[in-house]
């Protein structure tokens, strides 16, 4: 968040919710990144290292301005409450989904699901980038698999199997989609009526998360 904090400083939320997105989007990125140029392997050691350097980052931004941010989750506590809040509702829900139908495999249930973990399981194995093909031996994959790349990455770092991980992943991508649709609106009502915390900012917000990740 520290550094969500500097880089979304024009939006009325600071960014609070896109900041669980860079959680996840730099380290994939700084792993993705050694992989790709040999400097070390894909892997849980490669991913700490990244980890421990945005940590850093974050530390130092809180050190220049601890102070702000405080004040921010001290005012905006409200919004910030809501943000999380919802964001467990559209994960919790998603995940029920994937609960009453787990199979990443039946073809009219499952759709393209099975190539998709193919991708998956063929990033989280790979050492080094491009990852290898899962259909074509000796060959490197030629398709574009970063949101893998980012799934393969937590399931690197927590040690969780694909196959419940992809059903957790799901549902997090849900959530993060329907949540940032939230923070847009927000915003542009925030900037519109000129404050934050008002029940209308909020309401559109919701809105938004509904026309974008439900209807």
């Amino acid at each position: 968040f520290p550094l969500a904090f500097v880089v979304f400083r024009a939006l009325a939320d600071r960014g609070y919710i896109f900041a669980k997105t860079l959680g996840m989007l730099l380290p994939a990125w700084g792993a993705w990144l050694l992989a790709s140029y040999q400097a070390l392997p894909f892997s849980r050691v490669s991913i700490v290292l990244v980890v421990v350097a945005f940590a850093l980052v974050n530390v130092f931004i809180v050190w220049r301005r601890g102070g702000e941010i405080r004040a921010f989750l001290r005012d905006q506590r409200t919004v910030v409450f809501v943000e999380e809040f919802l964001f467990l509702v559209f994960f919790g829900a998603f995940l029920l989904r994937r609960f009453g139908n787990p199979d990443l495999w039946h073809p009219n249930f499952g759709g393209e699901k099975p190539m998709d973990f193919a991708i998956l399981n063929a990033v989280t194995k790979s050492t080094w980038f491009p990852p290898y093909d899962a259909w074509f031996a000796g060959g490197y994959l030629n398709y574009y698999y970063f949101g893998q790349l980012i799934t393969a990455t937590l399931l690197r770092l927590s040690g969780i199997v694909p196959e419940v991980g992809y059903n957790l992943a799901l549902p997090m991508f849900f959530a993060l989609t329907a949540l940032g649709a939230f923070s847009v609106a927000f915003n542009l009502a925030a900037r519109i009526a000129g404050t934050v915390e008002t029940r209308r900012n909020l309401i559109v917000g919701f809105l938004a998360a509904l026309f974008v990740a439900v209807i």
